[in-house]
């Protein structure tokens, strides 16, 4: 009988322990073209992977923005722990190129659940929190002449417990597109070569 009561003591002090947890459980870029495009790093969302994702092709002029930013946190409250902030980092390079240092995109506090997040799903649990920046990011502007780039991000979340990212198990989220020369550029470019074809034939 003593051994049962024990048993049963313990129990009830596992079940009225709060375990301690915090991180990210979802995170977005909308990239501006001609059209509008959510990506997601991870969530159960039906939009499309940031990793892998190809973003088109662009000259001089064009429009290539990442736009709003967004991640999903959660932390367990009746632990006491806490999310404090949240960016995303980003980098732009040529693909065959050497990336460069990474740059920070600042996170401000969005909504207490229960909110719709930039995923489109519908987010309610205890704890969990949007966070993100509406502010443009100028991609082409990062850019140093034609070719093939990579667009590489991850995101981070700061917390009591330590930080929390969603990172592609650590390998980044990479998408790409390309830059080629204005229309007239090219054009000149082919009329210039034609000439000088002519003047070497004379």
């Amino acid at each position: 009988m003593k051994l049962k009561n024990l048993i049963a003591t313990l129990g009830l002090l596992t079940a009225g322990t709060a375990f301690g947890a915090t991180g990210i459980f979802g995170s977005y870029i909308e990239i501006f073209t001609t059209t509008s495009t959510i990506y997601k790093g991870e969530n159960f969302s039906s939009k499309a992977n940031i990793q892998g994702a190809d973003f088109g092709t662009f000259s001089v002029g064009d429009t290539l923005l990442l736009g709003n930013a967004q991640v999903d946190t959660f932390k367990n409250i009746g632990a006491g722990d806490n999310v404090t902030g949240a960016e995303l980092q980003y980098r732009v390079y040529p693909t065959l190129g050497t990336p460069g240092a990474f740059q920070i995109h600042n996170f401000s506090f969005q909504s207490n659940a229960t909110y719709t997040d930039l995923g489109g799903m519908s987010i309610s649990g205890s704890g969990d929190q949007a966070w993100g920046n509406t502010n443009d990011i100028d991609l082409l502007a990062l850019t140093s002449g034609n070719g093939n780039y990579t667009l590489e991000v991850f995101f981070k979340a700061f917390t009591n417990l330590g930080d929390r990212f969603s990172s592609n198990s650590g390998n980044n989220f990479k998408a790409t597109f390309t830059v080629i020369p204005e229309p007239s550029a090219a054009l000149l470019g082919v009329l210039g070569a034609l000439s000088l074809m002519r003047r070497r034939r004379l």
